[in-house]
């Protein structure tokens, strides 16, 4: 229960404005833009507190990484060593930046699938988004750095 209170007040935080000015867009959409490589994932300890571990890439590829273009077309990039030959297994789409979600909509054998994250903090350099597990039902928090 006190998960569930958690992201209410996280969600009800979100949405209150110091101003009138609803015009305004909550993310910068060329912030977004470029290629992100994730850096830590985290999720709510008993505490309910956010805890993070560095992501380490499991194999001797290049390292995973997410791509979103100017044309609003993302790359998931997801490189594994499959038979001593390192293989990416990318998954491509489209991207809309919408106040402050990120929705990815992809075809996955035929089927149109939509997948949303909330971003948490962006900078330039940095983002942190979060989506709900839907095999855990736990709230997973990705921090990804933007390459140089």
């Amino acid at each position: 229960m006190k998960k569930i209170t958690l992201l209410v007040m996280a969600v009800f935080a979100l949405c209150i404005s110091c101003d009138d000015d609803d015009d305004t867009a909550f993310v910068q959409e060329d912030f977004v833009l470029g290629k992100w490589y994730l850096n830590q994932i985290g999720s709510i300890n008993a505490q309910n507190k956010v805890v993070y571990v560095d992501y380490v890439n499991t194999t001797d590829c290049e390292d995973d990484n997410l791509v979103f273009n100017e044309d609003n077309t993302f790359e998931e990039n997801d490189f594994e060593l499959i038979n001593s030959t390192c293989q990416n297994l990318q998954n491509t789409g489209t991207f809309d930046v919408q106040s402050n979600k990120i929705i990815l909509s992809t075809m996955v054998d035929g089927v149109a699938m939509e997948q949303t994250y909330t971003i948490v903090s962006l900078t330039y350099v940095d983002i942190t988004i979060t989506y709900t597990d839907t095999e855990t039902n736990k709230i997973v928090f990705l921090k990804f750095l933007k390459q140089a």
